[in-house]
């Protein structure tokens, strides 16, 4: 840890691994929670392992000729026009990691928890928000694409059979930052083409991720939201702090 010898700056302190200097992914949030004076930095910060890549995803969908991806913003789920490449906040935003709950699952038909990239240990919930607490509303049964395109999934929520994340406006023509909304089979059919707008708007397209860990990748512990650490040295356009407020 390296902190500001002033009295007032006191509470800040940055995160040194070795000689790499940490960076925690964040638009304006510094604030750690750290468990008090006497908790070792190992008690809120901890590494990602490596293998934790093979479980990140981007989900893409067209509308309108355009590429659009599912993307978790300011906390909510929106669908925002698709990044180039990676180094910046929206490819960050774009990229989820699956978690599956059980053993011997695949993902194309597991139960699973969606984990953005920037808040390890937080996850997407079935009310369309990001929190720490992980309980069944926080389930997703990731499925084959209902449109029966190949390499789509569909998203079902855990605790409401037959309801799923869906696209806004039927996945027809909506703009970036439009947000995702819960669809439900029973009204599947009220665009009288026997629910293959609801189908479409449910299906995405699982692309590799925008974004990866890098190989010194760390989880830390914030007041209101986790954070991910990664050395400063490999972030290129993304938003991030390199100090955190351990007296928050």
């Amino acid at each position: 840890m390296s902190s500001d010898d002033r009295p007032e700056y006191a509470s800040l302190q940055a995160v040194l691994f070795g000689p790499f200097l940490l960076a925690g992914l964040t638009t304006g949030d510094w604030d750690a929670k750290t468990g008090g004076a006497a908790a070792a930095v190992s008690d809120w910060i901890t590494p990602i392992p490596p293998s934790s890549n093979s479980q990140l995803v981007t989900l893409a969908q067209e509308s309108g000729a355009k590429a659009f991806i599912l993307s978790t913003v300011n906390g909510s789920l929106t669908m925002q026009d698709r990044p180039e490449g990676g180094g910046t906040d929206a490819a960050v935003h774009a990229t989820l990691r699956f978690i599956p709950q059980g053993s011997g699952a695949a993902m194309n038909s597991t139960s699973a928890m969606l984990e953005p990239f920037a808040t390890p240990g937080m996850v997407i919930t079935d009310k369309l928000t990001v929190a720490a607490e992980k309980s069944s509303g926080a389930l997703f049964n990731v499925v084959p694409g209902l449109d029966g395109a190949p390499g789509t999934v569909s998203l079902e929520l855990g605790a409401r059979p037959g309801c799923f994340l869906v696209a806004p406006a039927g996945g027809n023509g909506y703009s970036a930052g439009a947000k995702v909304q819960v669809g439900c089979g029973s009204g599947a059919r009220k665009h009288g083409d026997g629910g293959a707008v609801f189908r479409r708007a449910a299906s995405f397209v699982r692309a590799e991720p925008l974004r990866r860990y890098h190989p010194i990748s760390f989880s830390a512990r914030g007041l209101r939201r986790s954070f991910l650490l990664e050395p400063l040295f490999t972030l290129r356009d993304e938003f991030y702090t390199i100090f955190f407020n351990l007296g928050a």
